[in-house]
């Protein structure tokens, strides 16, 4: 739990928060009591430990009584609440460049949440790993990540993208209910955590490019990664190279280690310090990969399986079932039909 009580998510997402919950009637003294949130902390472009922000969004259910204030923070968010990072996105060419930017540079917002833009089978996906999944209040943290990233899409796009969906891998909550016609449609109990959405929309243009201001926004955000020393995104860097031998067959550590330029003894001891170990990443990444094939309704089960390495199709299933509770054609029915 140590990671908790390191900085982690920017102070601009608090003072944003701490205006909503003023904008309701609710004081700031309130939201922060019992916080350890300093004054000082909200003048500067400081961050917060995210056992504070735990501690806060704790506060602001209380006071709002409303569990899915995760949602509401990221459907009132703005492109200028991600501060030096939002005009760069506006300054991206195309939504592909943009989200790009936002998962390369999301380090410099929050350090417990990694995302990665991939493409699969015509559509895109932003992948999102939670390095903090057993901290206090983590399905607000979720709920505003997912929500203020939605949220950019469309309001990069400048119009509304019908195509645009969250996954969450566990169950549908109750307080999802008040926001179901609020949000982009969500999907829940798919076992993925991820954004998705038409690969063409990624060829948007946006309407505010500009390459020599993204130039030197994305020189001062290598600067600021740089002074807080978060250069070496490793969980990233790790499920890249997995995803890219998925069909040819996922390497050993030692094959890893040195395709990262350094040694099996020092890639075990860096995920260590992450909480994760080798095999587990490996082992995700088979996981999510079988589910995206299964999500292909031009594979047949047969196909899937000897894609993804299994000799027997029975044997797909079997360790499906002990993923998901259900087999791959149930899973495949249930998420393809229309409507959630």
């Amino acid at each position: 739990m140590h990671k908790l009580y390191k900085e982690d998510v920017h102070v601009e997402y608090v003072v944003a928060l701490l205006q909503l919950l003023e904008q309701q009637g609710h004081s700031r003294e309130k939201a922060l009591a019992g916080t350890g949130i300093r004054a000082e902390q909200l003048e500067d472009a400081g961050r917060l430990t995210s056992h504070q922000d735990a501690l806060l969004l704790t506060n602001a259910v209380r006071l709002t009584n409303d569990p899915g204030i995760g949602y509401q923070i990221g459907l009132h968010s703005t492109l200028t609440w991600h501060g030096m990072l939002g005009y760069g996105l506006m300054s991206c060419a195309t939504l592909r460049d943009a989200l790009e930017m936002w998962a390369n540079f999301l380090d410099l917002r929050t350090t417990t949440f990694n995302m990665r833009l991939t493409e699969r089978d015509g559509f895109a996906e932003l992948i999102v790993h939670d390095m903090a999944p057993r901290a206090p209040m983590r399905f607000c943290a979720v709920d505003r990540l997912m929500t203020m990233t939605t949220r950019l899409c469309e309001q990069l796009a400048q119009r509304v993208l019908p195509g645009l969906e969250i996954w969450h891998r566990g169950p549908e909550p109750l307080h999802y209910a008040r926001y179901r016609k609020r949000v982009v449609t969500t999907r829940f109990e798919t076992n993925l955590s991820l954004i998705r959405f038409p690969a063409a929309d990624l060829d948007i243009p946006l309407a505010n490019a500009n390459a020599s201001t993204l130039r030197y926004i994305t020189s001062q955000c290598e600067r600021e990664r740089a002074r807080l020393r978060r250069s070496d995104d490793l969980v990233v860097r790790v499920m890249d190279m997995l995803q890219s031998h998925e069909r040819s067959g996922y390497p050993s550590i030692e094959e890893a280690a040195k395709m990262l330029c350094m040694s099996s003894r020092t890639l075990k001891r860096k995920l260590q310090r992450l909480g994760l170990n080798f095999r587990s990443l490996v082992d995700d990444a088979r996981k999510d990969a079988v589910l995206r094939d299964v999500l292909n309704p031009v594979l047949r089960m047969d196909e899937i399986a000897i894609r993804m390495g299994y000799a027997d199709p029975a044997n797909l299933t079997r360790a499906f079932r002990r993923w998901t509770g259900e087999s791959p054609s149930r899973y495949r029915a249930r998420l393809l039909a229309t409507g959630t």
